[in-house]
């Protein structure tokens, strides 16, 4: 290429033929409207021109062989309209490039520069810097894969500070080959543009380190990481630790106005959002139900978020994690009480870093622990439940969903169980393919769990009235077994007796949570229950009838403790009542279990004409307590009411004397 100066453009710049400096007819048009000052509307905004090659638009110039740089340089430079130029591609000669940057730095109209080419920086950077200081209207600079490296950094820097006219409100720049010294001083030099309202930079997450985070932590443009509003505003609040603790936070590929939700679609950068979750204070709950396809964003979104250290529940589901990136949250976490995994398929190498982190975890504070639905073979869960020996505060233990761990896992867990320092309140072992073997070598270690409430069992459909028959054990033993799950399983007239003779004598159970319509029960079972929550034979046998199991059914719902432990309670908004299914003969009975003095309910209803001759011997003595008690009725409808009862007594006592 020639060389040219200003002069050699000036006097032929209205002469020179365009078609013979440009590869097409419409490339030429565009410098005519540049030349001309007369900038049309191009991709809908006005005065905006983009350079570009390879790609088949009207609105663009579209560089090919034939085009001359020094040119378009040059009436780039001279144009008073044009407003934002896109500058997707460079020439390879470098005489072309100096050509192109000489004419472009003389223009003043620009207020929008995006530069996106995968060039050196030195080929552009002290180019540019002219153009950088004295464009006086210059607002957004952005800059994409120019590999700055710390000396282009530093010329980037000092035209910034050089630049009278600090009005730049925007700067962006991505994939710079950046260093933290060069950030660093870029930012520095920002110190005086009070309009700057976004700062951009995204490096590659492997040239990230926590200075890089650090150091851009309060004046990154939050919209840039994110892709919309809602998730830059849940990083604002957790930056700023305005999160509200009674919130969770959820992460997944979906959204929902259930809740805090982070929805994660391309655009969102996992390197900050477990950066800002990593430094949060205030955050006590985080649900992850999605993870990035890219292994390196996976990294970088965990080795921020194991600094975290007010996280009290952390809920995993249908992630595929590697155990050994959380390790280190799980052993440093101090207030971690909840640790739930939901189908994360943990194999006996994620089974032995779980169990690694369990048992180097110095806080061993552990309230709740679930592992659902994750394939556990026996041997994995073995190795889990060795670790978890020290756990005195855990309440609740879930196992479900793994049908892989069989009778091997119920002698596992068995032996957490045995530990003496347990205190659990909650087995959950449903869906996991026991039998009545597993069953019963389950029932023999809950014995002595002392302070067990909720027992699911579930979808166990290999177990037998056999099985059920092992329960009786529980109920009888030191276990206050409030609430027992047995949903979708066939458990038959025999299972139901076998429940039934278990429950005789036990004084804890208030929930047998079943499927009645598909329980297999008949009127033979049925009648048996009946029969356990009042036995109308005689007045001693219905007052030993069972008067505490006040639920029998699936209708019912959850209502969780701050640390996700399910609490049961029954709830008339399901299948119209409370009691679907269920025979009236029984309803009846269960509705007078939450009642107070049911016994003597019971036996005010179905002994209407109790004798009461006994007392006569004694005088009137038991006459004010006889009143008192048969007066309890009176409020129920009894067949004893309260209005006669004083008068009938006396009248026979009487009769007697």
């Amino acid at each position: 290429m020639e060389s040219r100066d200003n002069n050699y453009y000036d006097v032929r710049a209205q002469d020179v033929k365009l078609e013979d400096i440009t590869s097409s007819a419409h490339n030429a048009k565009i410098l005519r409207m540049l030349r001309d000052d007369n900038l049309a509307s191009i991709e809908g905004k006005e005065g905006a021109l983009y350079i570009i090659m390879d790609y088949d638009s009207e609105d663009f110039f579209i560089v090919k062989e034939g085009d001359d740089w020094g040119w378009l340089g040059y009436f780039i430079g001279r144009n008073k309209q044009i407003r934002d130029l896109h500058l997707y591609c460079l020439p390879k000669d470098r005489d072309q490039v100096d050509a192109f940057m000489e004419g472009m730095k003389h223009n003043r109209s620009i207020e929008e520069f995006r530069f996106h080419h995968e060039i050196e920086g030195d080929s552009i950077i002290e180019r540019l810097a002219p153009f950088i200081i004295h464009n006086t209207n210059l607002k957004q600079l952005r800059l994409f894969e120019v590999d700055l490296g710390f000396n282009c950094a530093h010329r980037l820097a000092v035209a910034l500070i050089q630049r009278q006219h600090k009005s730049l409100t925007r700067l962006s720049l991505k994939y710079n080959n950046l260093s933290n010294e060069a950030l660093e001083e870029i930012i520095a030099a920002l110190s005086g543009y009070k309009q700057l309202e976004s700062l951009c930079v995204e490096e590659n997450l492997s040239r990230r380190d926590q200075k890089y985070y650090d150091m851009l932590a309060h004046i990154i443009d939050l919209k840039c990481i994110t892709s919309s509003k809602k998730n830059a505003e849940i990083l604002r609040r957790l930056r700023d630790d305005t999160w509200d603790e009674n919130e969770d936070l959820f992460i997944a590929d979906y959204d929902s106005d259930c809740g805090e939700y982070f929805c994660s679609e391309e655009g969102d950068d996992w390197g900050w959002l477990g950066y800002f979750i990593g430094k949060n204070e205030q955050i006590r709950g985080l649900n992850l139900y999605c993870l990035p396809e890219e292994e390196d964003e996976v990294d970088a979104f965990m080795e921020s978020l194991c600094r975290n250290q007010s996280i009290e529940r952390l809920d995993i589901r249908r992630c595929d994690i590697d155990i050994s990136s959380l390790s280190p949250f799980i052993i440093n976490s101090r207030n971690l009480r909840a640790l739930e995994l939901w189908n994360v398929d943990i194999s006996l190498e994620n089974a032995s870093n779980l169990a690694m982190a369990l048992s180097r975890r110095q806080h061993k504070n552990l309230t709740r622990f679930v592992l659902s639905r994750n394939n556990l073979s026996s041997e994995a869960l073995a190795e889990i439940t060795a670790a978890l020996t020290g756990y005195s505060s855990l309440e609740s233990f879930s196992v479900s969903g793994n049908v892989l761990i069989g009778r091997d896992g119920c002698v596992s867990l068995g032996a957490i169980v045995r530990v003496a320092a347990l205190h659990l309140e909650q087995v959950f072992h449903d869906d996991d393919d026991l039998d009545d073997e597993g069953l019963q070598t389950l029932v023999a270690a809950l014995t002595n769990a002392t302070t067990l409430q909720l027992l699911a069992l579930s979808r166990n459909l290999s177990i037998t009235a056999a099985g059920l028959r092992a329960l009786s054990h529980l109920f009888s033993s030191a276990c206050p077994l409030e609430t027992l799950f047995l949903e979708d399983m066939n458990i038959g007239d025999e299972g139901a007796e076998a429940l039934v003779d278990g429950l005789r004598g036990n004084t804890t159970l208030k929930h047998l949570v079943l499927t009645p319509d598909s329980a297999g029960i008949t009127s033979t079972g049925w009648t048996a229950f009946s029969r356990l929550l009042c036995d109308t034979s005689s007045i001693n046998n219905t007052y030993r009838s069972n008067h505490t199991l006040e639920h029998i059914g699936d209708d019912y719902h959850y209502v969780s403790d701050p640390f996700g432990g399910p609490k049961l309670f029954r709830s008339g908004n399901y299948s119209g009542g409370y009691f679907p299914c269920i025979p009236p003969a029984v309803v009846q009975y269960l509705k007078i279990n939450k009642e107070n003095y049911a016994a003597k309910i019971k036996i005010g209803r179905c002994h209407p004409d109790i004798p009461v001759e006994v007392f006569f011997g004694y005088k009137l003595k038991f006459l004010p307590l006889l009143v008192s008690w048969f007066v309890g009725f009176g409020t129920r409808k009894c067949s004893n009411c309260q209005n006669s009862t004083t008068r009938e007594f006396q009248r026979r006592e009487l009769s007697a004397v």
